[in-house]
């Protein structure tokens, strides 16, 4: 959804900017708005084409004389897309009058230029944002990593600095003000929220409930609203159900 929207936006702000582009050599917005809009569908598929396309199945294929040709052959149709376009505005526009042409407009080259620098700049946006993206799951990944080995955690428990083994912890319980852990060797109880813990744990402490979390190597049985460790029976809220069942399941049937 958000990555529509920005598209959306994207696209409504290179309309704009035809219209100001058109409007300002014309003197005429309305003729501009109605001259941008009949441009509009040329600049938004050979964006998609060149972009959705041409890159992904020969740029990046390393297919390089494939991917030189067809873009010439895209060039030549969005020229003479754009050439019937700006015959269009001649004939219903301006009344077969050249001087009222905008400058910019009657130029089929210029025209090309233009839709192909929007083409370019889609693509700069997607390549900018396709590095955000991956630079992002690199860091969740390194993260994740660093967490998976974690060994040990410390808390404070009556004023006192613990440190508890992870593989030790079964479940992690949220009461009123403080927190339960609940581990093989007893009971911890600190001030820490659960959601901080959740935070500093490995991925496979998952999150039941917004008042349970569970160690998944622990769990004996499970079922669609419940999970048990140690013959404690721990409720599934219905926030948390599809993503812990998911993981907690790994591939085997739900017990009745």
């Amino acid at each position: 959804m958000i990555k529509h929207s920005r598209q959306v936006i994207f696209w409504a702000i290179v309309f704009i900017f035809l219209n100001l582009l058109f409007g300002l050599k014309w003197s005429n917005y309305l003729d501009s708005f109605y001259f941008a809009s009949m441009l509009m569908p040329v600049a938004v598929a050979t964006s998609y084409f060149f972009n959705l396309f041409l890159v992904p199945q020969y740029l990046e294929a390393k297919r390089h004389f494939w991917f030189v040709l067809y873009t010439f052959y895209t060039v030549v149709v969005s020229v003479f897309l754009s050439g019937l376009i700006a015959m269009a505005a001649f004939v219903f526009l301006t009344d077969f009058n050249w001087n009222r042409m905008s400058p910019v407009a009657g130029d089929i080259l210029q025209l090309g230029v233009i839709i192909y620098f929007v083409a370019i700049l889609f693509s700069f946006i997607r390549v900018y944002r396709s590095n955000l993206e991956r630079d992002a799951r690199i860091a969740a990944l390194e993260e994740a990593n660093q967490k998976n080995l974690l060994q040990t955690i410390t808390v404070r428990s009556n004023r006192e600095a613990v440190s508890i083994s992870v593989d030790d912890i079964l479940y992690i319980e949220s009461l009123a003000d403080y927190v339960k852990i609940n581990t093989l060797t007893g009971v911890v109880i600190t001030k820490e929220k659960i959601s901080g813990l959740e935070k500093m744990l490995p991925e496979w402490f998952i999150r039941i409930h917004r008042s349970y979390l569970v160690n998944k190597n622990k769990v004996e049985a499970f079922g669609h609203d419940y999970v048990k460790v140690q013959a404690q029976q721990l409720p599934v809220g219905r926030k948390y159900k599809k993503e812990a069942l998911e993981r907690i399941n790994n591939n085997k049937e739900l017990t009745s």
